[in-house]
């Protein structure tokens, strides 16, 4: 039987003192599904909801939705050491279904098994990407059977190691790349298809998938490298919910001999301190994490922006990450500051944005999925320290997978909103798709990108031209002039319109996709732009002028030297 919708009211609750520990030998016990949704606080105005659970998935890290609609979930059940605590593989792709469209799936499909712990995963193509070191690959189904028979290595060379420091993320750009988190492994990587190497040490990584080319990135993040609308990539490691990666790699690589501040920065401001409201389960006691000691972020991961509207304007620019030590999901607003950010709590002190009394939730992967709802991965486990960081003697004592058996994916959305409605991708004609740019969702925009690229139809041209001319809404123009990037059908012209658009987050790339023509007489163009009123539109111009072989390149480096010389970043 499905779950029913819980509603669950918001109270203010204190941080747990260290008598709040659960001691060892007296863990409260695994809940069934239904019992650990009614132990879940989620912040005034917000609503949780059960929408998959075991049997149908286990120990969910991270997912992924088709253009059917269907649910794309890797497991990681051999966490951490092996099914068999000897390294066997045990990390699976579920396919989960929503049959009769009420919003909880209720059936799944096993697509393959016995992968090495699974970390991340995109819907490509006729298939999907998966990350799982040490190789990320795309699986399909060729035969119609639901089950993955052909299985393409697209990167290798990915460290192994400590399972929660892999290759993970698959993140889809704006620039038609796909970017992966470094894990904090790092590792040789090598492109089968290219056989170009690259070492990551210190660096993400993104990739194209089709010709299999990589480029090493700013960086680095443990788990959950994600962007905002506008193509600012933000991340986190297991201490800091939220890194910003001012700087792009790619264009500091043209002067290796130049020193430049860290890309990575710490964005955070204010305290490090969570606000669990259940029993701790804790199993370390170590130097980073003391028993008894006062809460503060010690495994946050998963770091996303929400990109919808259905939260409403106070969620605009904020993110979320995960801390499965603590069972809770915090929630962090953007504030933009010249070329970068500051990043500080959206709950008042005491409070979380999500947080459950069970100290057995576990909070893995984030989403905001097609219906602007949050959706989170719960792998529901009571150890969820790796070993490493365990006693032996202690962990000699331990089921370090007890849990595996247990699995929930939870919905958490605005009070009272109906569920909105969700195209069906897969059956819009092209002209549909490129009209449906104009939606609240950033996962649609970004799928329909990918799928208009992957049709490679150059009937899309004129409908993609006549929405970045004509929409009123600057994402849509933002998304349609990326997606004729991506087919190779830009022109100067065009791109000349994008210089001149209302919203910096357009002009910005308008400005990134002028090196594609460094012929071309920019030079008007560029004068305007070098005291633009947007500091990321100047920085965007900086970059770009060093692409560019023109007499007046070097005076208008000077103006913007002389306007923003202050700012190290821009320095």
């Amino acid at each position: 039987m499905k779950p029913l919708l819980l509603l669950i009211p918001s109270i203010l609750l204190i941080a747990l003192p260290a008598h709040g520990e659960t001691p060892r030998g007296s863990v409260p016990p695994m809940l069934s599904a239904q019992e650990a949704v009614a132990k879940i606080e989620v912040a005034d105005g917000f609503e949780v909801r059960l929408v998959a659970s075991e049997p149908l998935v286990q120990d969910p890290v991270d997912f992924d939705w088709g253009p059917d609609g269907r649910l794309w979930v890797v497991e990681m059940p051999d966490y951490p050491l092996g099914i068999d605590g000897k390294g066997t593989r045990g990390g699976r792709v579920k396919v989960l279904t929503d049959t009769d469209a009420d919003g909880v799936y209720d059936q799944a499909t096993l697509f393959a098994s016995g992968l090495n712990t699974p970390t991340g995963i995109l819907v490509w193509r006729e298939g999907v990407l998966v990350a799982a070191a040490p190789d990320v690959f795309y699986l399909e189904d060729t035969t119609g059977d639901g089950q993955a028979d052909g299985r393409d290595v697209l990167l290798t060379g990915f460290r192994e190691g400590n399972q929660q420091h892999r290759v993970n993320g698959l993140r889809w750009g704006l620039d038609n790349w796909v970017y992966l988190a470094n894990g904090d492994s790092g590792g040789r990587i090598v492109s089968p298809m290219t056989g170009q190497t690259v070492e990551i040490g210190g660096r993400d990584l993104r990739l194209r998938p089709d010709t299999g080319e990589l480029e090493t990135q700013s960086g680095q993040t443990q788990f959950g490298r994600n962007r905002d609308d506008w193509g600012n990539w933000f991340g986190c490691n297991n201490p800091n919910p939220i890194f910003h990666y001012v700087l792009d790699e790619h264009y500091l690589r043209r002067n290796p001999s130049a020193v430049a501040p860290a890309a990575r920065r710490d964005i955070r401001s204010g305290d490090n301190l969570v606000f669990p409201i259940g029993p701790i389960i804790s199993h370390c006691d170590t130097k980073y994490r003391k028993i008894g000691e006062t809460p503060r972020f010690t495994s946050a991961c998963g770091t996303i922006i929400y990109r919808d509207q259905l939260f409403g304007p106070d969620y605009e620019n904020v993110s979320f990450t995960s801390e499965p030590v603590y069972n809770i999901v915090h929630a962090r607003r953007l504030i933009p500051h010249g070329v970068t950010f500051e990043s500080i709590k959206v709950q008042p002190s005491g409070e979380e944005f999500f947080r459950s009394e069970d100290p057995w939730c576990r909070p893995t992967g984030l989403h905001v999925g097609p219906d602007g709802a949050l959706y989170i991965a719960d792998m529901v486990r009571e150890v969820i320290e790796h070993p490493e960081w365990i006693d032996d003697e202690l962990e000699r004592t331990l089921d370090l997978r007890h849990g595996s058996d247990r699995g929930r994916i939870y919905r958490v959305a605005s009070t009272g909103n109906q569920r909105r409605p969700t195209l069906r991708l897969d059956r819009l004609n092209l002209a549909e798709l490129v009209d449906a740019l104009e939606g609240p969702s950033g996962w649609q925009r970004d799928l329909i990108q990918r799928m208009l690229i992957w049709r490679n139809d150059l009937e899309a041209v004129g409908p993609l031209a006549r929405l970045f001319h004509d929409s009123q809404n600057p994402l849509a123009r933002l998304h349609a002039l990326c997606t004729l990037d991506g087919l190779h059908a830009l022109s100067p012209e065009l791109l000349s319109a994008g210089l001149v658009d209302s919203h910096p987050g357009v002009r910005r790339h308008a400005v990134r996709l002028c090196e594609q023509f460094p012929q071309a007489d920019w030079e008007s163009d560029f004068r305007r732009l070098v005291i633009d009123s947007d500091a990321m539109v100047r920085l965007q111009v900086a970059y770009t002028l060093g692409e560019m072989n023109a007499p007046w390149v070097a005076e208008l480096l000077c103006i913007l030297a002389d306007h923003d010389g202050n700012d190290p970043y821009m320095l």
